[in-house]
This record gives structure tokens, sequence and C-alpha cells, in this order.
């Protein structure tokens, strides 16, 4: 995207402060949590290797429409963090706690990923391009990581650096092709696999079945951008906030013990999520979830 493309989205961005639509919060088969409304609207056909700006900004309109809170002050990244998720757009708001620098990664999905009737097909979709959907959701995700370096344009940030978990050694091997460009060691890092890990550091933090209710379906706890991270299934940067800055030190403490009430409060927050089983109007296996009202907000 070029500069002065961001630089709009981003002022459009500035100006946000409504409050999210009441939506239902659903993870489907392939453990991607999205947000079902009550309200329809399009979902634009763009570009599968390079979404059109115009394209772009109409799908931030739509953002802007139905959840505010999780744009709300952020920037848009010029391209995807990691590059080779084309159809989706990353928005991204630093975070000071003490001494301690993190980020917030709201990321949603441009392409519509749930089964579609006929009738919500308004333009089917090509060899390069994406279908044009009438749709109810939008999926998403929410991470928390800590930071090393931010690269800014001005107020809006264009790029970053993880600080690097020490928690374990992750080791590539490779075969050398000169026909290929070399990559580097991030975009290698980005294609692993590490559930095993996340189960292992789940372990080490005490989250157990009867504080954590979906278990596996979707992890609180992983790895991204070489770094540890923790996972919200709230599009809200504002609650986000209100969250995280209770068990901020997890990040933080990776090598070291990490505080008792620390603790208690992340699983008091993790047990506040229940799930149910139900299944998709297309027949696939679905998971609603929900969050209880707690003291802690």
């Amino acid at each position: 995207m070029k500069i002065q493309d961001y630089r709009t989205i981003n002022r459009i961005l500035g100006d946000v402060s409504d409050k999210n639509k009441v939506g239902e919060l659903f993870v489907d088969n392939l453990h991607s949590p999205y947000i079902q409304f009550s309200e329809r609207f399009t979902i634009h056909g763009t570009s599968i290797t390079q979404p059109e700006f115009g394209d772009i900004k109409d799908f931030v309109h739509t953002l802007i429409k139905f959840l505010p809170e999780a744009v709300d002050g952020t920037s848009l990244l010029p391209e995807p963090r990691p590059k080779r998720e084309t159809g989706k757009l990353f928005f991204v708001r630093p975070m000071m706690f003490g001494p301690f620098q993190f980020l917030y990664v709201f990321s949603v999905d441009m392409l519509y990923l749930g089964g579609a009737k006929s009738e919500e097909i308004k333009r089917p979709g090509s060899q390069n391009m994406t279908p044009t959907i009438i749709t109810d959701r939008l999926y998403f995700q929410v991470k928390v990581i800590p930071i090393k370096t931010l690269k800014e344009d001005g107020e809006n940030v264009i790029d970053f650096e993880a600080k690097r978990f020490q928690g374990g050694e992750f080791r590539v091997e490779s075969e050398r092709d000169e026909n290929k460009p070399i990559r580097k060691f991030s975009e290698i890092f980005d294609e692993i696999d590490f559930s095993d890990t996340e189960t292992k550091i789940r372990e080490e933090l005490g989250i157990t079945s009867e504080i954590w209710k979906l278990g596996r379906i979707y992890s609180p706890i992983g790895i991204d951008y070489l770094s540890l991270s923790l996972r919200f299934l709230e599009p809200s940067l504002p609650k986000t906030i209100h969250h995280f800055k209770k068990f901020y030190q997890i990040l933080e403490n990776t090598n070291q013990t990490i505080p008792e009430g620390t603790l208690k409060m992340f699983h008091e927050y993790l047990a506040s999520f229940e799930v149910e089983r139900t299944v998709s109007k297309s027949g696939n296996i679905l998971w609603k979830v929900h969050q209880k009202l707690t003291d802690n907000g």
C-alpha cells in the first residue's frame, strides 16, 4: 500500500469514538473466532494477492460501523504481518505499563471464511479476485506482544520488532537453494507449528480445563512474531487494556517466577469464558463463546 493510502486510512481511524455493535462470539471448526451480528453488510471482492486501496477503505468503514472499539486510535500497518497473510488487515497500538512496552495487534480478515448461500454471493470469485459477499460476521484476532523497537511515520506505526521469546530454542533446518531468495528467520518462524510448545506454556501457567473452558479450541497464549503473546477474544482495545494491565507481567517474566497474584487475576479472567458446542449452517462444528460478568470487569 502506498504511503498516502495508509495515512488516509489512519486519519479516518483517528476520528473513531463509537461503541461496538452487539454481536455473538463464535469459534469455527478451523479455530478462527468471529463476531456475528443481527445486521447484514457487504464484503466487496478484491485482489487475492494485494487488496486495492478502495476496497480496504470500504472495509475499514464497515469495521468502524460494527467494531469501532477494536480500531479506535490504532494504526493500519502498510503491509500484513506476517506478509503471507495477504487477505488480512493489521491494526496496531503501542502500550506502556511501567517500563515495559507492548503492542496491541488487531487483525481482521477481508476474505469471507464461512459458508455462503447462492443468494449471499453478489459476485462470484475469480482466479485473482475474491467474491463479493453479503454477510453478518467479521473474523478477527486480538493479540498483545512485548516489543523491542517500533518503526514510525509521524504518529503512525509502520513496522515493529517483537521482543524475542527466550523460553526455548527453535532450530530451523533448510536446504540452500540458489534459485530462491534468502528468507528472513522471522518469515520461516511464522510457518512453524508451536502448538506443542504452547501446550507446555499453558501447563506451566497452571491453565487447566477447569480454568479455560475452551481447551484446544482457542489458546489464550501463544508464540507470534518470535515472541510470547497473550490472545484475547474481545475485539475491543479499551477492554483488552483493562484486562491486560492486571497480568502484563506474564509476558515480561518468562524467565522468572510470576507473582501469585498476577497468575490469580489471569486465571480469573480466563475462567470468565464459557463455551457451548453447536453446528454451523453448513453442518460443521461451531463453538459459541460467552463471557460472564466478573467483579474485575
